[in-house]
């Protein structure tokens, strides 16, 4: 395990497979999202043909609580820091599940030639409407409500660490920096001519963002499986097979 350093926070990153091969970085989703939600049914299997790099966004898993940073720029800012302080020896592929998807779009984005290939696992674009209402407001009762429900089926040690580290990112900006977050530019949409797949849950409610960037993206291609948005606990397999196919195009 390595720690990256990044302002405000160490973000705690992994490496699996050879440096020989093709290297592919995988980001997870919010909140109760941590590398350990890509590790044993898709990054382990994908180690034997990729360098995978998973790593820990800020305030989540073994990374540093943070108090702010949570916004689109400043994630994508963490991502930069943890492909330069690898010292990749090629451009990677990207692949983001929900939150850690539209970090990896926006970061795209901002450096399309620091890219091979693009993969968007239920990107729930734009947050403001997809991912906030879940947070509820920043009221304490409703936080509290929030914080309760992602805690049912844990107890122990390790229903209170999960609290302590549910209760320090609902303490911090992440709630507003979600709030904020709205989509991306549909003309800057239209100029980023890498290979994209998007890849959705039939059931998602984020499905209605998958259309839009279907319609929207110059160079896409999309794959619907038949589960709901959290894909990499519903539909390993299945994902994991698109996966392969996408990345290993040439």
């Amino acid at each position: 395990m390595l720690m990256t350093s990044v302002p405000g926070a160490q973000l705690a990153t992994m490496t699996l497979g050879h440096t020989r091969n093709p290297p592919l970085v995988m980001l997870h989703g919010l909140v109760l999202g941590n590398m350990a939600s890509w590790f044993s049914s898709i990054a382990s299997p994908l180690a034997d043909e990729h360098y995978v790099v998973l790593y820990d966004q800020r305030g989540h898993g073994s990374s540093t609580p943070a108090a702010r940073g949570y916004d689109l720029d400043s994630q994508a800012d963490d991502l930069q820091a943890v492909i330069e302080g690898l010292q990749l020896p090629r451009v990677p592929d990207l692949v983001g599940h929900s939150m850690g998807a539209l970090i990896a779009l926006r970061y795209a984005l901002r450096h399309p030639a620091r890219v091979r290939r693009l993969v968007l696992v239920d990107a729930p674009m734009p947050a403001s409407q997809h991912v906030a209402p879940s947070l509820g407001n920043a009221s304490p009762e409703a936080l509290k409500a929030y914080l309760d429900s992602q805690l049912l089926g844990l107890s122990g040690r390790r229903r209170e660490r999960q609290r302590q580290r549910l209760e320090a990112l609902l303490g911090s900006s992440l709630v507003q920096d979600v709030q904020q977050m709205g989509p991306e530019d549909d003309a800057q949409l239209a100029q980023l001519k890498i290979p994209v797949l998007l890849v959705y849950g039939r059931h998602s409610p984020c499905l209605s963002a998958g259309e839009h960037l279907r319609a929207v993206l110059p160079n896409v291609q999309s794959v619907l499986l038949d589960c709901g948005h959290y894909i990499t606990e519903e539909a390993p397999q299945a994902l994991l097979a698109a996966l392969r196919e996408f990345l290993d195009e040439s």
